[in-house]
């Protein structure tokens, strides 16, 4: 490569990962993530909360918590309890009938039917971690993976 193309492909390459890391409120979302490799049984009696739909339940895992919440018979998503934002623990607000992650620290607010996304008013553009689900009609698998 030619000495003068050298410094224009620095200079590009610069360019780029300053275009890339200035969009949104936040230019990555750091949430400390935690093992939450498991097997439930969604329909026990062990998890009354997952026997309805949009029931919910908290499980011991990930970072600071897993909240798997039940959105159709068949799929379930599983959210990290840790406030994008902050890092503060999420609490849990069954408001207007649908669970709503809350943060105390920040007052951020997250939609836990399907995506995860930050409500209005929330001080993230950073949707909540999601661990990966697998419902083979009998057992709820939950990793990172």
């Amino acid at each position: 490569m030619a000495r003068a193309a050298k410094p224009l492909l620095a200079l590009i390459l610069l360019f780029s990962v300053a275009i890339v890391g200035g969009c949104g409120k936040e230019s990555y979302c750091n949430v400390p993530v935690g093992d939450a490799t498991c097997q439930i049984d969604p329909n026990s009696p062990l998890y009354p909360g997952l026997n309805t739909m949009s029931g919910y339940e908290y499980l011991i895992g990930g970072y600071q918590g897993v909240v798997v919440v039940r959105t159709a018979w068949e799929e379930f998503v599983a959210y990290e309890c840790t406030c994008p934002y902050d890092r503060g623990l999420l609490e849990m607000d069954e408001g207007y009938g649908n669970l709503v992650l809350r943060c105390p620290e920040c007052g951020s607010q997250f939609s836990t039917f399907g995506d995860g996304f930050p409500l209005d008013g929330s001080l993230t553009s950073c949707p909540l971690y999601q661990y990966n689900t697998f419902y083979d009609g009998r057992l709820l698998y939950i990793s990172n993976y």
